[in-house]
């Protein structure tokens, strides 16, 4: 076992967290005193190690009521979801001593974001698992919380954004950047357990130690407390070869960041072996982006004109099925500010590709029509293009007397209900 599951705090009050996001938590659990609240579940996104799961676990502690938890090692399909999640999420527990309670217990379904929607049921899997976690949502008693690391990502899944939309997001962050007022409560606090640790455990301790784990693992806290550990353990306390490197992609930010920022062309190559997107998304970053780093007009066509030579290599990949060609348009791409004589030197937000999010809306409104027309052809026992062409009837049927009856049978979607309106 880590030594960082024995400093697993039980209590809310013992959580390491700021006290902005510990209040925003307290104020979604306490709406559930008054009855079920609009956002019926609370989203707990960020990076490894911040504290996602260990703070729905204090949540139990905090409200007074057991917890349910599905994590990936669990089957997660649309079945095993319904199963188990609509069972804790909606009857109350007949167990229970106090009846009158507003909240049972808690439903934990850990890293939401690896949930897979297949669109074949012989797939299996996470197969229909995100469309059903919606619906149990929509219809919970009890509170749910979601954990997750890549909440963009989720975001952008077919039923992701409905979900999103229903829940209370919060971005774990121990501190936005160093020597602000949440860093020194979080190097404070840290210090704190890592002389228990220390004492514990009859080693040495001292406060360089924690300044150099800060400043490694930034708020990773297993992280930083099982460092902690192999650092005591080693002859001088403070060998920090003795402390393995961990491989922890670097985000598209980051990336733009050191692109731009900075001048180091060979360590930035060396970086973008240790990314979790493609050169196909660097290069959509870059050009959404680049006007708003090259401030002169000659250098953004110059920076352009790498970017359109490294756009041909890429579609060279596809027609020739020559991969090298995505090497050399990564390095081409990595490149560019160095044909920029003028820069930005203001701190610059990154846009997110345009082209992505409207190729993703797009997605989602083809999905949103696939599974109306579904739904429609399932009551029907009609195709779904017969179904398409006869749209107009169902829009009539919806504003008709027994509309309520209908629109509740079909079970649609706010977004599917919007789709029928305009048909």
């Amino acid at each position: 076992m880590y030594f960082s599951e024995r400093q697993r705090p039980s209590k809310f009050q013992d959580l390491i967290l700021p006290e902005s996001i510990r209040l925003q938590i307290e104020k979604w659990a306490n709406s559930w005193n008054s009855g079920i609240p609009p956002k019926r579940c609370l989203i707990l996104h960020g990076p490894p190690g911040v504290g996602k799961t260990t703070t729905a676990l204090a949540l139990a502690d905090y409200l007074q009521v057991p917890i349910i938890e599905m994590n990936a090692s669990d089957e997660r399909n649309a079945d095993a979801m319904k199963r188990v999640a609509l069972m804790g999420a909606t009857y109350m527990d007949l167990l229970s001593s106090d009846k009158n309670r507003a909240v049972q217990r808690i439903i934990l379904v850990d890293e939401a974001d690896n949930i897979f929607e297949s669109r074949s049921a012989s797939r299996g899997g996470d197969y229909g698992g995100l469309s059903e976690l919606l619906r149990v949502i929509r219809s919970a008693r009890n509170p749910i919380v979601l954990t997750m690391n890549d909440f963009y990502s989720f975001r952008r899944k077919s039923s992701g954004r409905e979900i999103v939309e229903s829940s209370e997001v919060i971005e774990l962050r121990q501190f936005r950047r160093r020597g602000d007022h949440d860093y020194k409560s979080f190097k404070e606090k840290m210090s704190g357990i890592i002389e228990e640790t220390a004492q514990y455990l009859g080693m040495k301790f001292n406060q360089a130690m924690i300044d150099f784990l800060i400043e490694k693992n930034r708020d990773d806290i297993r992280a930083i407390i099982n460092d902690a550990v192999s650092l005591m353990s080693s002859r001088s306390g403070t060998d920090s070869a003795s402390v393995g490197d961990r491989d922890n992609p670097l985000d598209i930010f980051t990336i733009m960041r050191k692109t731009f920022k900075e001048s180091n062309y060979s360590e930035l190559l060396l970086d973008l072996l240790n990314t979790d997107f493609e050169t196909e998304d660097y290069l959509m970053w870059i050009d959404e982006n680049l006007s708003l780093e090259a401030q002169d007009p000659e250098d953004l066509a110059a920076a352009y004109e790498l970017v359109s030579f490294s756009d041909l290599l890429l579609g060279s990949v596809i027609k020739k099925q020559h991969y090298a060609f995505k090497g050399y348009a990564q390095e081409i791409l990595a490149g560019t500010p160095l044909s920029i004589a003028k820069r930005n030197p203001h701190f610059v937000k990154y846009q997110f590709p345009a082209f992505i999010m409207k190729m993703s809306r797009m997605r989602e409104s083809r999905e949103q029509r696939r599974s109306l027309l579904w739904k429609l052809g399932r009551m029907t026992h009609s195709p779904s293009q017969i179904v398409a062409e006869n749209l107009w009837y169902f829009r009539l049927l919806m504003k008709s007397q027994p509309s309520k009856s209908f629109v509740d049978r079909m079970d649609f979607s706010p977004k599917e209900m919007e789709l029928l309106k305009r048909s």
